[in-house]
């Protein structure tokens, strides 16, 4: 048992319920960091949709630009690949859940990459098992749309693994971590995979439902996530403080308690 004196005030710190108290205090900032982080990874978004560039072809030289220019808007012809096709789970339209349909399309000026495209959302069935049909065309295409670099670290349940990746089927997957596919792909495929994704134009005819907002969480809500989160921390530290003060009374000194006898 720890005693700490501040001024007239004595608090016992008992060691388990202190550690305790400090890893819940650790984890309560580090959320309030993390949602700092988020919103200013948003107003980056906002920013630079605000100020995109507008690309009408795709070359070597623009491909390793790309990844850079995100929320840039681009449009290139090319030929869809037949597979693989990625279904990304959990996407909600109108409060149904369902896939969005990630295809890779061989830009006609730089035959050696693939450029993931995502063309929308198609609803899930009710049995897990089922997976959509996906009818792609099989002539040239022209690819609308604004470029999105994906997040590096995605909050995800549990690590995908693609070590067993076969080109020849349909994929569901939870986040298209490019790293991994492109590692993936490496090994299936002659072309290399382009480090961001083109969100299909919602006014083009090809495709299927696309709603992309800009941000679905404004900057300003994390912020006030993070004073939640820095509050909770700051009331876990007060409970703790409050329930460790001993309230004493007066203790006579030795001297006095000799003069008494």
């Amino acid at each position: 048992m720890t005693v700490l004196r501040l001024g007239s005030l004595l608090f016992r710190l008992h060691p388990g319920a202190l550690l305790i108290t400090l890893l819940a205090i650790a984890i309560l900032v580090k959320l309030g960091f993390w949602q700092i982080d988020r919103g200013q990874e948003k107003q980056a978004i906002i920013d630079r949709h605000e100020h995109a560039a507008i690309y009408t072809e795709m070359t070597p030289t623009t491909l390793t630009e790309l990844a850079q220019a995100a929320d840039s808007e681009i449009e290139f012809q090319g030929q869809i690949q037949a597979e693989p096709i990625f279904l990304i789970d959990n996407q909600i339209h109108q409060g149904r859940s369902g896939y969005h349909v990630l295809a890779l399309v061989r830009p006609n000026q730089v035959n050696d990459w693939l450029v993931p495209v995502n063309l929308g959302w198609v609803p899930a069935d009710f049995n897990r098992a089922v997976l959509p049909e996906i009818q792609l065309p099989s002539s040239e295409v022209t690819i609308q749309g604004r470029i999105r670099i994906p997040a590096a670290q995605p909050f995800m349940l549990q690590a995908q693994d693609f070590s067993n990746f076969d080109a020849d089927i349909l994929h569901r997957i939870q986040y298209p971590e490019l790293d991994k596919l492109a590692n993936a792909l490496s090994t299936q495929m002659s072309a290399s995979l382009a480090q961001f994704i083109v969100l299909q134009d919602p006014q083009a005819d090809l495709g299927y439902v696309r709603e992309w907002p800009i941000v679905v969480m404004p900057p300003h809500r994390h912020y006030a996530y993070a004073m939640q989160w820095f509050g909770l921390a700051l009331a876990a530290l007060i409970v703790f403080l409050v329930a460790s003060r001993e309230r004493t009374t007066h203790i006579p000194t030795n001297k006095n308690n000799k003069e008494s006898l």
